[in-house]
């Protein structure tokens, strides 16, 4: 994740919508929930992110590279389709800081084998930035803990339209252009799309979202991580409220941006594709006939 103010690797940021509810189902109800307080970790020249404030953070590894995704549910990560260009073997989850080998980093961290992968089917490599969107599913459930937990998706209901403001997290190219061992993240503006529009002569459509800071940007190494967002979710089951918590959704996807990560970014944008991921899941766990 690159970070272009002087001396910082990433800024640390966290992000609110305000006191609007969502009335929606979710795809997993343990979701955009963590379990520690704040602990966050200082280093010279910046801040690296929350240790326990991303447990859906996903790594997502293939041929001598990686990118990122999120986890959605027990059995699925969700990322761009662009990011099985590297052609993932596996996925870590409870990744934090790459470079460690001991300690409770070690233990938190899980690698999986992939199993299956399912891309949009109107996706095209290298010829549209559209429908970057895609599916991993793992050979075997996870189970949840402080470290490794999904993030939110809405189903049902759209959810109330955000601030202007998201978080975006990664591992991957900072300031001095090379990877991040250290989870960084930071905070990034929803623009018009006539503006991306412009800087990547493309005709963005609801499907994509414009996002980016004039001195933060996603680069090389993030894409398929979420663009995410915390808002007050009112849980109403069989007609009955029981409480409000706030939780994470993600709402996007680091999908395409400037070979210099010059500060905006097109992201998938996660609503639009909800049906799709519904139906994708469903028909990739359903019992084979036969």
């Amino acid at each position: 994740m690159r970070v272009f103010a002087a001396g910082l690797l990433a800024v640390l940021a966290s992000l609110f919508f305000g006191e609007s509810e969502g009335l929606s189902s979710l795809l997993t109800n343990e979701c955009g929930t963590t379990r520690h307080p704040s602990r966050v970790r200082r280093v010279v020249g910046g801040h690296n992110a929350d240790r326990f404030a991303n447990p859906w953070m996903v790594m997502v590894i293939g041929n001598d590279t990686f990118c990122s995704g999120s986890l959605i549910t027990s059995l699925f990560v969700l990322t761009s389709a662009s990011c099985l260009s590297i052609s993932p073997k596996e996925v870590r989850l409870g990744e934090y800081d790459t470079e460690c080998t001991s300690g409770d980093c070690l233990s938190s961290r899980l690698v999986i084998n992939i199993n299956g992968q399912f891309i949009h089917p109107q996706y095209n490599f290298g010829l549209s930035t559209k429908n970057d969107i895609a599916l991993l599913r793992m050979a075997t459930k996870v189970v949840y803990s402080d470290y490794i937990r999904p993030i939110c998706l809405s189903v049902d209901m759209p959810l109330p339209r955000p601030r202007q403001k998201f978080t975006a997290t990664g591992w991957g190219r900072t300031s001095f252009s090379q990877t991040s061992h250290i989870l960084q993240t930071t905070t990034l503006n929803l623009y018009d799309r006539k503006l991306c529009n412009g800087i990547f002569n493309q005709k963005l459509d609801s499907s994509q979202l414009c996002v980016g800071i004039e001195n933060s940007d996603t680069c090389a190494g993030d894409s398929g991580g979420p663009l995410a967002a915390k808002i007050k979710y009112n849980n109403v089951r069989n007609g009955t409220s029981s409480g409000k918590t706030r939780r994470t959704f993600q709402f996007g996807i680091v999908s395409f941006g400037s070979s210099s990560c010059n500060g905006i970014g097109i992201y998938t944008n996660v609503n639009h594709y909800t049906n799709w991921i519904v139906n994708t899941i469903a028909k990739a766990t359903s019992p084979r006939k036969g």
